[in-house]
């Protein structure tokens, strides 16, 4: 389908096209951006440069624009920014205990943010799912409930975590890696023989030894995240999924995690943290700014966020 076509969808609760100005709140400006309005722009840590985080209209999936993030040379963590949207503008569709939902958007890599080794670096992200605003109470990036895809050690393909604090039954930044035999794991456990396993960096990841869903330059890939939570038990959500799709650009989505049961952390009860928020953010822990480096850029377009499974391009 068309983004129009899947943004009519039954289920749908908000579209994003990157297509206007309005798309690209940057608020009041100064350092903090559009941070405690609905949605928009926060500039690079520190700085008021909103040049990092752009419109682009010249290389957009569809309609007249995309948002194009551009990673300079001597850049720290906060390469570029991030841009941000609460799934509704008076903030009352969001997903605590026992609900079902799902994320999807269309994100463009050039090819020397795939292939660049940034000295330092933990990897970087592509979205992250979290805790959405409550009235005058905005959250950051970095929540309980947060849900992120990640090229975690820059392996060259997406993998995932959960949870900026942790909870009962598990760490902060929890990776979805599942165990595999005797001494290996599953970085993508949606993944059919030969699998995309943490023994196979000795070899590739990659066919014919590996079967690892990586990164592809100059070509529009779409992700599709659902996260169904289950029931509230103290500072979780129990028995809750995570699953993540990907497709290459005109072909159809594969299955790259399958993640559950597992109990995603929800923080205390007297919070009621609930999944309402966006976030498409480059951010590369620890990378290090003092490596001199080819100028980099991914772009983002076609953001729908449903009740329902969405549709491919």
């Amino acid at each position: 389908m068309s983004f129009t076509e899947r943004c009519a969808q039954t289920g749908v609760i908000k579209c994003v096209g990157f297509d206007s100005q309005a798309d690209f709140n940057v608020g009041g400006g100064g350092t903090g951006g559009a941070y405690g309005q609905n949605s928009g722009i926060l500039p690079p840590w520190g700085t008021t440069d909103f040049t990092r985080a752009a419109m682009d209209t010249a290389v957009k999936a569809s309609g007249t624009g995309s948002l194009k993030f551009t990673i300079p040379s001597n850049s720290g963590a906060d390469t570029s920014g991030s841009w941000f949207t609460n799934f509704s503008n008076d903030l009352t569709v969001q997903f605590g205990a026992n609900s079902d939902f799902y994320v999807q958007w269309r994100q463009r890599f050039s090819p020397e943010f795939i292939n660049t080794s940034y000295s330092g670096a933990n990897g970087w992200k592509q979205v992250i799912v979290g805790t959405g605003d409550q009235p005058g109470r905005p959250y950051t990036s970095c929540s309980t409930l947060e849900t992120v895809v990640q090229n975690t050690f820059q392996r060259g393909f997406p993998q995932m975590y959960n949870s900026c604090s942790g909870s009962s039954s598990h760490r902060a930044y929890d990776s979805f890696e599942q165990p595999f035999n005797s001494f290996d794991f599953k970085l993508q456990n949606g993944r059919g023989a030969p699998y995309c396993l943490y023994s196979q960096s000795r070899s590739s990841y990659f066919a014919p030894t590996g079967n690892c869903f990586g990164y592809v330059a100059n070509e529009w890939l779409t992700f599709q995240m659902r996260i169904k939570t289950g029931p509230r038990v103290n500072d979780e959500f129990n028995n809750s999924f995570v699953e993540l799709w990907i497709a290459r650009e005109g072909r159809a989505s594969e299955l790259v995690f399958n993640w559950g049961p597992y109990n995603l952390s929800a923080g205390s009860s007297g919070e009621n943290q609930r999944y309402g928020k966006v976030w498409l953010i480059p951010y590369n822990t620890n990378k290090s700014s003092l490596q001199t480096h080819p100028t980099a850029y991914t772009w983002y377009d076609e953001l729908v966020i449903s009740r329902n499974r969405i549709a491919d391009p």
